[in-house]
Formats: C-alpha cells, structure tokens, sequence
C-alpha cells in the first residue's frame, strides 16, 4: 500500500518543476535552431517569425509560448496533469512546395533537444508532433490580425 505523505508530494513538485524548466530550456533551443532553419530562405515571408508569449496575454490558457513562422508552428504548453509539452506542427503546403528535406531537418531539432542523452531529466515524452497541417493560414492570420503587442514579437531572421 503506498501512503502519500507531505515528503513524499514535495518530491513530486520538486521533480515536476525541474522537469518542466528542462522542457522550457529544450523549447528555447529548438526555437534557437529554428530560427536558423528559415535564415538561408531569399525571401523575407520565409524568414518572418511570430513569437507569442501566452502568459502575458491575459487569457486563462494552458499556453506558454508559442513560434511560428511559413513552415511550422512550434508551441510549448501545460497538459491537465500541469506536464510541460512542445508541440510541433509542419505546414503541407510547403513539404508540397519546397520538399521534405526543412521538414526532416525541423523533426531532427525537436527530437535532438528532448533526447534522453543531452537532457537532465528524461523529458523524452514531452515531444507531440502533428500530422502536417495548415500553418501558413495560421501564420498570415496571426500577423495580420494580432500584429505586434506586449506579448506578440514578429522579427525577420537575417538572411544566412
């Protein structure tokens, strides 16, 4: 029979909260290589990024950030279990258009950064990658409509 006790909750609280600043710190690089990833594109569209930091909206969500640019969304958030998770979502329109090689390259960081081996805790799990989706209509939605704020920063990347 296992009893709960006050050390014992301590200990999950502690190992939540060190797991879910490991998460942040992996979304934060894979962000970093993302960046990287549309800086070679000639065209300033491909290298628009919209970062959204949802704690600063003023909206109850279980958002924390989110990165989105042509070709993928990237979003780090809170499950009901108060897990962090990030969430990668490719566009289909641009594997169609530019390929499958910055779709590889893009699952390639998200799992280099959350692999059990360059992390502190195993934060193996926190990784969801979508089925290829609609980004780019979120994208242009997200940048005409919200455009620059206190928690919404569109930047373009220098060309590499």
């Amino acid at each position: 029979m296992t009893v709960k006790t006050p050390e014992t909750t301590l200990t999950l609280t502690q190992n939540l909260e060190a797991r879910n600043k490991e998460v942040t710190k992996a979304y934060a690089k894979i962000v970093a290589e993302a960046r990287k990833l549309v800086a070679p594109f000639e065209n300033q569209k491909y290298r628009t990024t919209i970062e959204i930091d949802h704690t600063k909206s003023g909206k109850d969500t279980n958002l924390i950030s989110e990165f989105v640019c042509f070709f993928f969304n990237i979003t780090l958030t809170k499950n009901r279990a108060d897990y962090n998770m990030i969430y990668g979502t490719f566009d289909e329109e641009a594997i169609a258009k530019f390929g499958s090689r910055l779709y590889n390259r893009f699952l390639r960081q998200l799992f280099k950064h959350t692999m059990f081996e360059n992390t502190k805790y195993n934060i193996e799990d926190c990784i969801r990658v979508n089925d290829p989706a609609k980004v780019q209509n979120f994208f242009v939605n997200r940048l005409l409509a919200n455009g620059q704020s206190d928690w919404v920063a569109i930047s373009v990347e220098e060309k590499a």
